[in-house]
């Protein structure tokens, strides 16, 4: 989308790696290296530049941007840690409780909020005024679409034959690995040659995901997927099944969906909003509903014939132009806002 974006600004882009594809002449770039560039240097960057908007693709604003003219603006994906910590890696809790929530409290102007969801978590667990965030939702890129055979593929690149359940994403306690993993057992007592492959890193923090690395029969982990093969794994599953507790948006539903696979999703925090009534969406608190699902899932070819269309169908109005328009109207927001 930058490539998208109107000439009526003059644009400033602040990577971490150098751009790896052409930029127009009207975007005027730099990169930085590491944290301590973004709390000391971007913000002299900022001032030497004369930027009036600021835009953090991740909820934290360096002290020192405060001592300057513009606006800030964060994206947020979630605030569920507000609730409960322990959902956050060990390592990353002293950053979200010492830098992201003050940032949040003290240093934004604007919030971008990517789902209806999290922008009613923060008004009502950080008191934002409501006219101070804007819903900017998540797109699929254009390479998310079906697959041609992609049955082949993926035996020839992961050695899977037969049909599996699909879960990608990086498993932590949000993601409700320890019941998927309980209900999939259900599951394989009937169908004992039934596969369920995750596919993303696996935090090693917590007991559920150490089944993971410990290894469960059926389960297939591939820690590493590149983007490109990601098509082709959402095209060949039986269904994609991410019964989450929460989500602040919930991006694999979506790109699964645009790829034509079945979802399975719960019914909490914004995966109603993405799904809607092309996928099942159960009480990701039982673990029997999710196994009835899984069931469903695996046994009605009609079914998700129909969920395949209805995905698609959905997918369709997550369109990069819908995001860019609603992003640009939220920064127009951000500025009126002086």
């Amino acid at each position: 989308m930058i490539l998208q974006v109107p000439n009526r600004h003059a644009w400033h882009f602040y990577f971490t790696d150098p751009p790896k594809q052409k930029l127009p002449p009207s975007i005027r770039w730099r990169f930085y290296r590491g944290p301590a560039w973004l709390r000391l240097v971007v913000p002299f960057w900022l001032l030497v530049d004369r930027i009036d908007l600021v835009h953090f693709y991740i909820s934290y604003v360096p002290p020192l941007v405060r001592l300057i003219r513009a606006r800030t603006v964060v994206t947020v994906c979630d605030i569920m840690w507000l609730d409960d910590l322990s959902l956050i890696d060990p390592p990353s809790r002293k950053f979200y409780v010492k830098g992201v929530l003050p940032s949040l409290k003290f240093r934004t102007d604007h919030f971008i909020a990517i789902s209806e969801a999290t922008c009613n978590d923060l008004v009502s667990k950080l008191g934002i005024e409501p006219e101070r965030i804007s819903v900017v939702f998540l797109c699929v890129e254009e390479q998310m679409k079906p697959h041609p055979n992609a049955s082949e593929a993926v035996k020839r690149l992961y050695g899977l034959d037969g049909p599996f359940l699909l879960f990608v994403g990086t498993a932590k306690p949000n993601k409700n690995i320890g019941r998927l993993l309980d209900a999939f057992a259900q599951l394989r007592i009937r169908y004992p040659n039934a596969q369920l492959v995750i596919a993303g890193f696996v935090l090693p923090f917590w007991d559920e995901t150490k089944r993971i690395l410990r290894g469960e029969p059926g389960v297939k982990w591939f820690q590493y997927v590149p983007d490109e093969h990601l098509p082709i794994l959402y095209s060949a599953c039986t269904a994609l099944v991410s019964p989450s507790l929460n989500e602040g948006f919930g991006l694999p539903l979506l790109e699964a969906m645009a790829c034509g696979a079945p979802v399975l999703a719960g019914n909490t925090g914004a995966q109603p909003e993405v799904v809607g009534d092309a996928g099942i969406l159960v009480n990701p608190y039982d673990t029997d509903a999710i196994a009835q699902a899984l069931f469903a899932l695996w046994e009605d070819t009609s079914l998700r014939h129909q969920l395949s269309q209805k995905a698609l169908e959905r997918a369709r109005s997550f369109t990069p132009q819908r995001t860019l328009q609603q992003l640009l109207a939220a920064y127009e927001t951000a500025l009126r806002g002086r």
